[in-house]
């Protein structure tokens, strides 16, 4: 039996809504001292994290883990190396997509992460918790160890799309090599430039940073900026495949590809509104929510519509916010109507920034 004993959900109030992260983490534990470090690390998180902690006695395993991986929880199991290994190898799909799977051992001294530890963000992650509890974190992906820029962990926490992950482990190895890697972008770039990362358009290994398909190195590692914000007006209870086919169909016809897009966005009132929270689920698409009195600092840049305004309090509600999610950047697709659905995209004034840490790494 599975056995839910302590759940831990805690919003913080000090953070802007679109970097508000409600990760589902869960802490298997298979003993009664493993339950003690399960709950003594989802207490602590609650202080400093916005994550939904769970703590759970970890069998059976095959029933178990296979949801909550397939969910993209964050998987902490609390013991031995070997069990983590055997519940999550079946179920391994890619680099991209597995979750965050992290060990600790039952008395709480080292904690491994060991899957996902760059994209999924399992090496901070693991660091995070040891810090907590006062353990030793024990990181084995080579650019950590040698202390070398790496492109995958940069591209996750910056809000870019890996095109072509299989590319990664190029860039990876000539960086471990001390060898020039090419930088190739459509972008500004504030910040220095991290150890052996050139600015060229052309040559052996390099990364491309733009949202165009061209290739300028002969193994070039393409990374997409999500610059693109939808807004979203719609009726209650708006069929889901209705919902999907706009938006796919709209985003197809002003060829802009979905992996770009960086949030979906609509009305506070329209929170809980199933076809829309399906849709930005099925596409891994953070949504935002805005406040009446957000949108109203807003709307009179964009047409108004009196009878959206009888409905919602604001007279516009895809273009507005669209374009708060996106910085105050710009309208690329102003309000589109279909069948009680409304649609607007914004494009973010996007930069490529190297943090002083990526630099010194």
């Amino acid at each position: 039996m599975i056995d839910p004993c302590f759940t831990i959900r805690i919003l913080r109030t000090d953070t802007e809504p679109e970097e508000s992260d409600m990760r589902e983490m869960h802490l298997l534990y298979f003993t009664n001292t493993g339950e003690k470090t399960a709950l003594r690390i989802a207490t602590l998180l609650s202080v400093v994290s916005d994550w939904n902690v769970r703590t759970q006695r970890g069998t059976p395993l095959n029933e178990l883990v296979p949801s909550l991986f397939k969910r993209g929880s964050i998987l902490v199991f609390i013991g031995a190396i070997g069990i983590a290994v055997r519940a999550v190898a079946p179920l391994l799909q890619s680099k991209t997509s597995d979750p965050p799977v992290i060990v600790v051992d039952e008395q709480g001294h080292y904690v491994i992460p060991i899957l996902s530890g760059h994209v999924g963000g399992a090496n901070r992650i693991a660091e995070r918790i040891a810090s907590l509890i006062g353990a030793v974190t024990v990181i084995t992906t080579a650019t950590d160890i040698h202390g070398v820029f790496a492109v995958d962990t940069f591209a996750i926490e910056n809000g870019y799309a890996i095109v072509n992950p299989e590319m990664i482990k190029f860039v990876s190895a000539g960086l471990l090599e001390d060898m020039p890697v090419g930088l190739s972008v459509e972008y500004e770039i504030e910040g220095d430039l991290p150890k052996n990362i050139v600015l060229q358009e052309h040559g052996d290994v390099g990364i491309y940073i733009g949202t165009s398909d061209k290739k300028p190195f002969d193994k070039t590692l393409h990374l997409l900026p999500k610059c693109f914000h939808v807004g979203i007006g719609a009726k209650r209870n708006i069929a889901f495949d209705a919902l999907r086919a706009f938006f796919v169909e709209t985003l197809q016809d002003h060829v802009i590809p979905i992996e770009s897009i960086g949030s979906i966005s609509s009305i506070a009132i329209k929170q809980d509104e199933e076809a829309i929270n399906m849709l930005a689920s099925r596409h891994r698409i953070p949504f935002r929510t805005y406040t009446v009195e957000e949108l109203q600092q807003h709307e009179r840049q964009f047409d108004s519509s009196e009878f959206v305004r009888s409905k919602t309090g604001v007279g516009n509600v895809c273009e507005t916010s669209a374009w708060i999610s996106s910085k105050k950047g710009k309208i690329v697709l102003g309000k589109t109507i279909r069948s009680g659905m409304t649609m607007a995209i914004a494009k973010e004034d996007w930069r490529i920034r190297f943090s002083a840490k990526e630099v010194d790494e």
